[in-house]
């Protein structure tokens, strides 16, 4: 996973974390209407395919949450003409429905499941309606190019670096969090950006401390 440092790039750090949750949204969408359809085959599959969700609600929470409250005032100035309003409409739009589904993955764990899982599938479909157009205007207006003409190197690395903090205090557990975003990507992809973590939380944690507790997802992630 190592990967030589390289300047900071916002568009693309940016690229890569919605790469990660449209694979999660695809991911939860075509699984679930197996299992909603076959069942799980087994107990493992079952809390691996919740723990799979929960990470991908985690991680959907705490990227808006960091636009909101990082990004895009940082971002007002040098893009006045952006449409900050109608992405944060959009943010406060997917919010409504991520709760539901943190308490639907959390009950699909019981063999009294099927409802909880239905929902599940509803709120996703709705979520990924909203998700798709939203990171098409978000990456239309914040190319490489265009962040690179209004901030230099060390700007976005300022940026860079609280965003990737304030996305840390908001992503728990670590143990299932890091190996979601990781492996849900391709192998270039998430060589940047085991970059951005230690490298023993890279080279020791996720492969030896916590393998364990990610295992179970193992089936719904890249290898």
């Amino acid at each position: 996973m190592d990967a030589p440092k390289s300047p900071p790039n916002l568009a693309q750090e940016l690229l890569r974390i919605h790469r990660v949750i449209t694979r999660g949204l695809t991911i939860v969408l075509a699984k679930g209407l197996e299992f909603q359809q076959g069942g799980f085959p087994n107990p493992n599959l079952r809390q691996g395919y919740a723990d799979y969700t929960h990470c991908l609600t985690v991680t959907l929470k705490a990227h808006h949450l960091a636009e909101d409250e990082i990004g895009f005032p940082s971002l007002k100035e040098k893009f006045p003409q952006a449409p900050f309003e109608r992405l944060s409409a959009d943010h406060q739009q997917m919010e409504t429905l991520l709760n539901p589904l943190m308490q639907a993955s959390a009950n699909i764990t019981s063999e009294a499941g099927g409802a909880d899982l239905t929902l599940l599938l509803d709120h996703l479909q709705r979520v990924s309606a909203i998700w798709t157009p939203h990171i098409q205007v978000e990456e239309e207006n914040f190319t490489q190019e265009a962040v690179a003409a209004v901030m230099d190197s060390q700007e976005q690395g300022r940026l860079s670096v609280a965003l990737i903090k304030h996305n840390q205090e908001h992503s728990k557990p670590a143990s299932l969090i890091l190996p979601f975003l990781l492996f849900n990507l391709n192998a270039d992809d998430r060589a940047l950006m085991a970059a951005t973590a230690p490298s023993v939380v890279v080279k020791v944690l996720v492969p030896i401390v916590w393998k364990n507790k990610w295992a179970r997802m193992k089936p719904f992630l890249l290898q």
